[in-house]
C-alpha cells in the first residue's frame, strides 16, 4: 500500500475523517480513570469497528496501537467516541480507486 498518510489529533468525540479511510495507527494520552476509545463506521450510531479499553493511569501515560497488515477500513466515515482519554492522534490514509485493496 503506497499512499500519503495523514494525522489528526482530537480531544473530544466526533467524526475524525469523512469518506473511505483506512486506520493505520493510534497514539493516545491516558487519564486518571479507565476509559475507552470506540471507533465506528458511519457516525456515532454506525457500525462499531474497534474498541480499545484504556487503563487508569496519569495524564502523562502514553500508548501507541498499530493496526496489523493494512489497517482497518471505514467505508463511509471514521467516528471516534472518547471516554476518559486526554487526547488521541490517529494516523490514516484516505482510500481512492488507486489505493483501495479492501
Amino acid at each position: 500500500m503506497n499512499s500519503d498518510i495523514g494525522a489528526k489529533t482530537v480531544t473530544s468525540t466526533g467524526t475524525i475523517q469523512s469518506g473511505r479511510t483506512r486506520l493505520l495507527s493510534i497514539y493516545y494520552v491516558g487519564h486518571a480513570s479507565a476509559g475507552a476509545l470506540t471507533f465506528k463506521d458511519g457516525g456515532g450510531s454506525g457500525t462499531q469497528k474497534l474498541v480499545i479499553a484504556t487503563p487508569a493511569g496519569s495524564a502523562a501515560d502514553q500508548y501507541q496501537v498499530d493496526m496489523p497488515l493494512d489497517g482497518i477500513v471505514f467505508k463511509t466515515d471514521m467516528h471516534l467516541t472518547i471516554s476518559n482519554v486526554t487526547s488521541v492522534t490517529v494516523f490514516v490514509t484516505p482510500i481512492t480507486a488507486t489505493t483501495d485493496n479492501g
